[in-house]
């Protein structure tokens, strides 16, 4: 298997050299313990990461260039190989006529991995490494691990509250408009509150806003396919039922020769992505050890809608092969998972396969890292941030919605007060996870470094885990239920999809700072359902009280929405209100405060029914109006300006103005009437 192309490479380095060296400085670090990144500590032996500094880069040409490689050209680093056996030198990132400029503007081609004795001490050989002039960071490489949820075996109230497979009798009514024959079970998507699962009693009884508001979403798109999100995980099944048709096939392989790189992206024979595990293009889902996770989360974003199939989900099209397109970038398998090197390769990979969204529901524990400085390149993990820094930048497609990438990883489940990372890490959005009570799970990690919420399930509630799909082989079903921030991550990415999708259906286009923010803002206020307590009954018989005041304004921007995600990439303004309260709606937001007469409002009898609108009237300026229900609707005002002119056959009425607006009613608001 050809991993790299190195002919390539060796074409390509006066091309990308010249320009590097003008923008990247030598850093004159000669302090060799501010080298050493992490500490040897769960390292793996035999190995360890070297980023160099700009100026080794023409001595490190030939050794980029020759597979096999066992030295790297640079003395001091050689003569160090030659003592502890060093029987490798390789490029971590892969470098291609394609990727050449962004990887040098990078760095990227700077870093390599080193390999030796495996006997050897770690500290010993990074402290030799550190007082090589050349070297820049000594890194060890570290094994990541898969995030499962502490699990609790009930509550105080209710000790024998436990999750329920899914039956007749408790499934719920759904305003979901497709044909898929479990979305009932879809609660994270539509959620009917009472009547969404049955068995909650002694517990807080489930809210209808409890979702990520998707049915209004869906009237204005279901997903594109020209948008991918790449699955950082365990394999996804791509020949599943559901989601066979939404995973993107590299065709250029598919129809190419075996055994060679046919799409020149450095790996060979890629159809269904790449497994950073067992370092070839098979993807796998059913060894030993294997949990169905990949497979959940890529359902969670896009399995196939309105295919009379399973499930459906957040930006998984109409039914008529319109949804979001999702790949394998593999990091776990059976019982291995990679390493901080193959995470950061498969981060690259992901770029420089076009996807637009990394979905990443792994990371380390909360409180292990805890600013950026010490994540980002002072003693922890710089080379996964300076590929996650490449995914930001590289993301997506030159003609896109987006300009660069969107990278969403969970918050984490070990009810720290602090997001692990890679997900605190500013630059990426860090997802916690919410119950059916619209109240943080028992497991979410929570406060710094936390972006948003989301629907993550909660086995206190008779099916009030996310239910997705799941290989067959592993469970005996092809769907199943899980829970985790794990959930709440895919749930975030699949809406982040549904607006690009819009974006591109508008043809609109954004830089990745602009939709993050834009994502960020399409939230509601989670503050208002922060109340009461529940004591946790762990399965090791320990408990853990839980005060949900002490969560107020430290889950991020609030619960993701994704109808205001998708107002928002559209331009359309919209205003909460409190249901079964008189409200008034000011009009100068929408018109100013110009010489404008009021005309009329328009609103659809199904919106009106939606929200239970009633009472409705105009005075001085605002639209008072009172909703029964929780739910949106567009309202149409119009405007006249001037008075026009009878005598004037090309103007013989006032100017019209007319604008549009949504409404969301909201059962509860903060006092801030909703707007964070």
């Amino acid at each position: 298997m050809k991993k790299y192309i190195y002919g390539v490479i060796l074409l390509l380095a006066g091309a990308c050299t010249a320009d590097l060296e003008d923008t990247l400085v030598n850093s004159g670090n000669t302090d060799t313990a501010d080298k050493i990144i992490n500490n040897s500590t769960y390292a793996v032996n035999g190995e360890v990461l070297v980023r160099f500094e700009p100026s080794a880069e023409s001595r490190l040409a030939e050794c980029a260039t020759r597979s096999g490689a066992t030295r790297s050209g640079i003395e001091g680093v050689d003569i160090t190989l030659d003592r502890v056996g060093g029987y490798a030198v390789e490029p971590v990132f892969v470098v291609t006529e394609k990727n050449c400029e962004k990887v040098y503007a990078a760095g990227l081609h700077l870093w390599y991995l080193l390999k030796f004795d495996e006997n050897q001490s770690l500290d010993n050989v990074a402290a030799d490494l550190a007082k090589v002039g050349e070297v820049k960071y000594v890194e060890f490489v570290r094994k990541v691990k898969r995030i499962a949820p502490k699990r609790a075996t009930g509550f105080a109230s209710n000790n024998q509250a436990a999750k329920t497979s899914p039956t007749s009798e408790t499934r719920a009514t759904t305003s979901i408009p497709f044909n898929d024959p479990h979305k009932q079970y879809m609660w994270g998507l539509d959620n009917q509150g009472t009547n969404s699962m049955v068995g909650y009693e002694n517990l807080f009884e489930p809210e209808t806003e409890a979702d990520v508001n998707a049915v209004p979403a869906w009237k204005l798109c279901t997903g594109n396919p020209s948008i991918v999100v790449a699955i950082v995980d365990e394999g996804v099944m791509y020949s599943h039922e559901d989601l066979k048709d939404n995973y993107l096939i590299n065709l250029a392989e598919k129809n190419g020769t075996a055994g060679k790189d046919d799409d020149g992206n450095g790996y060979t024979d890629d159809i269904y992505g790449y497994n950073f595990v067992s370092r070839n293009a098979t993807i796998s889902w059913n060894k030993n050890g294997d949990t169905g996770h990949g497979t959940h989360v890529g359902g969670i974003v896009s399995a196939v809608n309105n295919n009379n199939t399973g499930i459906c989900s957040i930006a998984g099209g109409s039914g008529n092969n319109d949804g979001v397109k999702i790949f394998s970038s593999q990091i776990f398998s059976g019982e291995n998972g990679a390493t901080t090197t193959n995470t950061a390769k498969s981060i690259q990979y992901a770029a420089d396969r076009g996807a637009h969204i990394l979905q990443c529901s792994w990371g380390y524990e909360g409180g292990e890292i805890t600013n950026d400085k010490d994540y980002t390149g002072d003693y922890y993990c710089s080379i996964e941030a300076a590929a996650i820094d490449y995914f930001i930048a590289n993301g997506g497609t030159d003609n896109g919605p987006i300009a660069g990438g969107l990278a969403i990883f969970a918050a984490g489940n070990e009810l720290y007060p602090m997001a692990g990372y890679p997900g605190a890490y500013e630059p990426c959005i860090s997802v916690a996870s919410i119950g059916p009570a619209l109240k943080p799970t028992y497991y979410t990690n929570y406060n710094y470094g936390v972006d948003i919420t989301a629907p993550g399930g909660s086995s206190l509630y008779p099916n009030g885990e996310i239910y997705s799909t799941v290989p067959s082989v592993l469970y005996g079903s092809n769907y199943a239920m899980m829970q985790g921030t794990s959930m709440a991550c895919p749930m975030v990415s699949g809406v982040a999809a549904l607006g690009l999708s819009y974006a591109q259906k508008l043809g609109k286009r954004f830089t990745a700072k602009e939709f993050r923010s834009m994502l960020l803002a399409s939230t509601s206020d989670i503050s208002p359902y922060l109340t009461g307590s529940i004591t946790i009954i762990w399965e090791d018989n320990t408990e853990d009280d839980i005060n949900y005041a002490n969560y107020k304004e430290k889950m991020g921007a609030g619960y993701v929405d994704a109808y205001k995600l998708l107002l928002q990439v559209e331009g359309t303004p919209y205003v909460t209100i409190i249901a079964n309260k008189a409200s008034s709606i000011d009009l100068t937001q929408f018109f100013g405060n110009g010489d404008l007469r009021f005309s009329k409002y328009e609103i659809s009898d199904s919106d009106k029914s939606a929200v239970g609108w009633s009472n409705d009237s105009y005075s001085n300026g605002k639209l008072n109006v009172t909703c029964t229900k929780s739910g949106s609707a567009t309202v149409t005002v119009t405007m006249l300006v001037g008075t026009g002119s009878q005598s004037n056959a090309s103007n013989p009425y006032p100017t019209e103005i007319t604008k549009s607006f949504v409404v969301m009613v909201r059962s509860k608001l903060a006092s801030n009437n909703g707007w964070l």
